[in-house]
C-alpha cells in the first residue's frame, strides 16, 4: 500500500523574493571573498557577468536581432527609438531559437515571430501575442551606454 500522500507545492521565484539571479551571485562573490575564498567568489562573479553584445544602429527600430553571448542566444529589440529590451532567444513552445542562424528575427506588427510554429512574442514585453507558446520569453538585462548595448545574466 502507498504511504505517500499528494502534497500542495509552492513556488518561490525571483521576483517574489525581490533577488535578482545575478544581485544573488555577486552577494556571494562578496561574501566568498570576504572570508577568503577568492576562487569561488571569481566563478560567482563571472556568472553574473556583462557583456557588450552589439551597437544601437546594429538593431533597427521595430527590429529584432539574435546575437550568441556567453553560450546563449539572446534576442534584442528596439521596439520604440532609443528604446532597447533583451530575451532569451530560445520559443518557449518547444525550444526552438527565433531564427535559424544569428541575426534577424522575424517580425510582424511588433511580434517576434518563431519559425518552427509561428509563435509570436511582444518585442517590448517578451509576452506571447499569438500560440502555441503559453509562457512569455525570459527577460534579459539590457543596458545602453553611448552607442554601446550591453546584457548581463
Amino acid at each position: 500500500m502507498d504511504n505517500c500522500q499528494p502534497r500542495e507545492v509552492t513556488e518561490i521565484s525571483e521576483s517574489a523574493l525581490g533577488l535578482s539571479r545575478r544581485t544573488a551571485l555577486k552577494a556571494l562573490a562578496v561574501g566568498f571573498a570576504a572570508i577568503g575564498l577568492s576562487t569561488i567568489a571569481d566563478s560567482a562573479m563571472a556568472a553574473a557577468k556583462t557583456y557588450k553584445i552589439c551597437k544601437t544602429t546594429d538593431v533597427k527600430v521595430g527590429s529584432a536581432r539574435m546575437f550568441a553571448v556567453g553560450g546563449r542566444g539572446i534576442v534584442v529589440t528596439q521596439p520604440k527609438k532609443g528604446t532597447f529590451k533583451a530575451f532569451n532567444a530560445n520559443c518557449t513552445h518547444q525550444g526552438a531559437p527565433l531564427a535559424a542562424k544569428v541575426g534577424a528575427v522575424r517580425t510582424v506588427s511588433g511580434s517576434m515571430i518563431c519559425p518552427q510554429h509561428g509563435a509570436g512574442f511582444d518585442t517590448t514585453t517578451g509576452a506571447v501575442t499569438r500560440g502555441p507558446a503559453a509562457a512569455p520569453l525570459d527577460k534579459i538585462t539590457v543596458k545602453v551606454s553611448g552607442t554601446q548595448v550591453t546584457v548581463s545574466f
